[in-house]
């Protein structure tokens, strides 16, 4: 059952209460289970006596989303982390962590209303939110599938199935080596043995210190920058291995545009080694969210992005901010 109202449309000012509900309700989702999780181990005095014991905690709110994912997400030292160690494995916990640091990059956006308030942009939004409230089972999961359920499927006299939209967390796996089985022929008798020509290999394209001139172009900019400006509804993930993806559309940058994509995907690893959420302004600015605000990553131009993505004026093209 969820405990949001859905609206009967989603208007800007219905998609922005929307949103900031879900926060609401995430971050008291989150602080309960930790509550509940440090109050069995420590007792119901916990939270008094970290803010004792430990200068960092002195004001620390546990229902403020932004304190709470901050302290889980930037801080090394969280004495929080120990509740999450208690659902989620080791070897997942990094990626969930940086699921944690997403939100609140969105949360960021939303609250300093960066973001376009449509039905588009509360779903991804809703994507996020099921990443890392699935893994602890909170309660918010059951609000972001009725809200994803309102948008998609808005005639309730039509039979819905429950299509959960998400990047789900992979699963640990071992990768087994590719094995080639030659097939048996018969092999004709010659009297001079057979000469095989070698086969050069390519070898895999690295970026150039040209094409990082040409990328960055004449910059002013520098990385990490604070970026104001609307971002567009538009949302992706740079991989460590350069792979840039539509988390909306799962399509990958090299599949639709791929004489841009890998030296670009080179080019903006380099700037952010760890990969992760990278959002996209109108005239083009990549930003990544870095500490407590959404920063200048790089500059692209339609030709170089996915189609339809930007729609720029050719007086804009190349500039700078």
């Amino acid at each position: 059952m969820t405990r949001i109202q859905i609206p009967s449309e989603y208007s800007e000012d219905n998609v922005t209460v929307t949103a900031n509900a879900l926060f609401v309700h995430f971050a008291n989702d989150l602080s309960q289970f930790i509550n509940t999780f440090m109050t069995s181990k420590f007792g119901v005095a916990w939270l008094q006596n970290l803010k004792v014991e430990d200068s960092n905690y002195k004001n620390f709110n546990p229902k403020d989303p932004a304190a709470l994912l901050k302290d889980l997400a930037k801080y090394g030292g969280s004495k929080l982390r120990l509740a999450l160690h208690s659902k989620i494995e080791r070897g997942f916990l990094k990626q969930y962590l940086e699921d944690l640091d997403d939100l609140l990059g969105e949360r960021n956006a939303w609250l300093h209303r960066q973001v376009h308030e449509t039905e588009a942009e509360l779903l991804d939004l809703v994507t996020t939110l099921l990443r890392v409230g699935k893994p602890l089972g909170l309660k918010i999961i059951d609000d972001c599938i009725a809200i994803q359920d309102s948008i998609l499927n808005p005639n309730p006299n039509i039979p819905q199935e429950k299509e959960v939209l998400e990047d789900p967390i992979p699963e640990a796996q071992i990768e087994e080596s590719k094995i080639v089985v030659p097939s048996v022929e018969t092999v004709p008798y010659v009297n001079e043995p057979a000469i095989v020509a070698a086969v050069d290999v390519p070898e895999p394209e690295t970026i150039s210190i040209l094409d990082i001139v040409a990328i960055a172009g004449l910059e002013t900019s520098q990385i990490g920058d604070e970026v104001k400006e609307r971002l567009l509804s538009h949302s992706y993930v740079l991989h460590v291995n350069g792979d840039i993806r539509d988390r909306a559309s799962e399509e990958l940058l090299i599949d639709v545009n791929p004489s841009s994509a890998q030296s670009l995907g080179a080019f903006l690893i380099s700037r952010k080694p760890a990969g992760g959420r990278i959002r996209i302004t109108e005239d083009g600015t990549l930003c990544a969210f870095f500490g407590e605000k959404w920063g200048y990553l790089a500059r692209v131009k339609p030709q170089d992005w996915f189609p339809n993505h930007l729609h720029i004026g050719h007086n804009k093209q190349g500039d700078d901010k």
